[in-house]
């Protein structure tokens, strides 16, 4: 079991690290001789279509709610063929920042789409109705764009939709962090089904006759209970809870039951649990032992669906044998890709934690922090900030400074670990994207560049800007030496010869220690070892890896072969590199439909 020592209320709650909103689970194991289901895999991503994250229920099991991210519409994507319809069109990423937030939610009639949609002009998350022929839009609900809005369900009737709310902490004012509610697709009207101060809902779905809602409510420690509300203002009665860790799959098409699955036997499994008038009515039964993670979408009549990926954006270390010096053990992964997402790792001066953005698969969004050997728990802490925040973390274990957003502002902060308090201390530098920003090791000084050229030093405590010097092409992070009397930049087109150079982080002429073509597509990410002989650096071009280059002169050696890493970390000795990367598309999500799950049931 996971230790919540740093529990912090909110459901879902913005805690520090993750990253995007994926539907992430691992296949369902080999077809057991004794039981009449059916899995088959409909659907394999690849390069060139879309990826499952934000999708929604397949309409008619061909037709898949998913988001562009070429340009941030919502489309369908027909899993037959391969092909893209669009629903929105907002135009391309010039003409407009907004984007769908997830794919959004099916009416019972097949004809309208629920889905929540990110409106700049309005610094709103809104809740919007669609029609899948992109006709009668209109805007149901909204949010400050801080917080969010998730349409879950509609009611059979189609006349209302379940939606969660959470509230970022800086747009409570004494309200709860989120809460479900029943909004009418008539006029917008809502009404709060359930307050919640603590864990995430996961899965949702109302049941046939439209009287209840039954979801997953998904503990700090990772751990999900099932429970029922009436929605005629009735309150949650926990259906499955205790025993290990219970996730919904959802109603059976006659409401006689739900389905879910669960560790309960050591091995997931999937159970059947009769239910009547929102309350279990027997015993669970297990329909189908030995079945791995899955993140289920529901039932198409009697077709279920599910998610699987085999491969997510995860954290990953090595060990080497010197400073800088070969890979003698390693890549590991924080954790398995069907837990979820997690990036941006950080070590703690002592190098005894490490800490990374997490997404898992229950969608709440969390840091963890592991002991770096992967020997002791993992603690959850709060971290209220946007996706893609990155943290340092200095010399106290109490606090972290992170470049990222909180709230409405953009820049520099200090997180209180134990208490999830965020000290805002300096603005991002204009003309500074937050991912070029670099902070020294004691926290008082930031580095960043100006219109590819200029290097600047701000004092974090005054914001004093200086002007150091100058570098051509300097792109992205400039990264600061381990003792902070070094700065580390590259320089170059991204798709052209690479430049690499040193420059004293007190100003002065920089120094060339680098040039050619290894780092070609390469990584903005750089590292120099604690003894400054070394430089460190990725590169994404064919075959990956990271190269290790002698600040001294002479030729780069490639150091880690076959990854393709980002957002890489050397721990305070040297001897541990700590990266994420994105995995390879093609095979990496998949969909699969069950056959046979509404008739099964009983000791199998």
């Amino acid at each position: 079991m996971k230790s919540n020592a740093f529990r912090s209320a909110g459901a879902p709650r913005r805690s520090l690290l993750i990253l995007a909103a994926a539907v992430a689970c691992a296949a369902a194991g080999p077809l057991a001789a004794q039981d009449d289901l059916a899995f088959r895999r409909i659907w394999t991503s690849t390069d060139e279509g879309p990826g499952l994250d934000g999708s929604g229920l397949p309409i008619d099991g061909r037709y898949m709610p998913t988001i562009d991210w070429g340009t941030g519409d919502l489309v369908l994507f027909d899993l037959q063929r391969g092909s893209v319809e669009p629903v929105t069109d907002k135009g391309d990423w010039t003409e407009s920042r907004d984007f769908a937030i997830g794919g959004g939610v099916l009416s019972p009639d097949r004809r309208w789409i629920a889905y929540p949609w990110a409106h700049f002009a309005s610094a709103e998350n809104q809740l919007r109705v669609i029609g899948r022929d992109g006709t009668g839009e209109r805007v149901l609900a909204s949010q400050p764009m801080q917080s969010w809005i998730e349409p879950r369900a509609w009611t059979p009737d189609g006349a209302s939709i379940v939606v969660l709310l959470g509230r970022s902490p800086e747009h409570r004012d004494g309200l709860p962090p989120s809460e479900l509610r029943l909004v009418s697709t008539d006029d917008g009207s809502a009404r709060v089904l359930q307050s919640l101060d603590f864990g995430s809902i996961g899965n949702l779905f109302v049941s046939p006759d439209g009287a209840y809602a039954a979801y997953t409510l998904v503990a700090e420690d990772g751990d999900g209970d099932v429970y029922a509300i009436a929605l005629d203002r009735g309150s949650p009665r926990a259906l499955i809870e205790g025993n290990g860790d219970d996730r919904l799959m959802g109603w059976h098409p006659d409401g006689s039951a739900v389905f879910f699955y669960s560790d309960r036997e050591l091995t997931r499994g999937i159970w059947k649990l009769p239910v009547s008038n929102g309350r279990a009515t027997g015993e669970p039964e297990l329909v189908r032992a030995d079945v791995w993670d899955m993140q289920p979408l529901g039932f198409v009549g009697d077709r279920f669906y599910y998610g699987v990926v085999r491969a997510s954006a995860q954290v990953r270390t090595v060990t080497l044998d010197s400073p800088g010096g070969e890979v003698v053990s390693g890549p590991t992964m924080i954790r398995e890709p069907s837990e979820g997402w997690s990036r941006n790792p950080a070590w703690s001066s002592d190098g005894q934690y490490l800490a990374f953005v997490d997404y898992p698969a229950g969608n709440a969004v969390r840091l963890e922090v592991a002991e770096a050997m992967h020997k002791g728990a993992t603690q959850y802490l709060a971290f209220p900030f946007r996706p893609f925040a990155r943290p340092y973390w200095g010399s106290d274990r109490g606090t972290m400074l992170v470049v990222g957003r909180h709230g409405n502002e953009q820049g520099i902060h200090r997180l209180d670990l134990m208490s999830g308090e965020v000290t805002f201390l300096r603005e991002s530098p204009e003309q500074s994207p937050q991912g070029s920003i670099a902070l020294s090791p004691d926290g008082k000084t930031y580095y960043f560049h100006r219109d590819r050229r200029e290097v600047w030093a701000g004092d974090v405590a005054t914001g004093r800007e200086t002007l150091l010097g100058s570098v051509d092409g300097v792109q992205r992070r400039i990264a600061v030496s381990p003792d902070g009397q070094t700065l580390i930049m590259r320089a170059g087109e991204f798709d052209g010869e690479t430049r690499l150079y040193t420059m004293p982080a007190s100003g002065g002429a920089a120094s060339e220690i680098y040039r050619g073509p290894v780092l070609r597509n390469g990584s903005s990410w750089l590292e120099m070892t604690p003894d400054g002989r070394y430089v460190l650096a990725g590169s994404f071009a064919t075959p990956p890896g990271v190269w290790r280059f002698p600040v001294d002169g002479g030729e780069p050696v490639k150091i880690l072969e076959g990854e393709a890493p980002r957002g890489f970390r050397m721990s305070p000795d040297g001897r541990r590199l700590a990266y994420w990367e994105w995995p390879d598309p093609e095979g990496a999500q998949e969909l699969w439909v069950i056959e046979g799950l509404t008739e099964a049931g009983g000791d199998r």
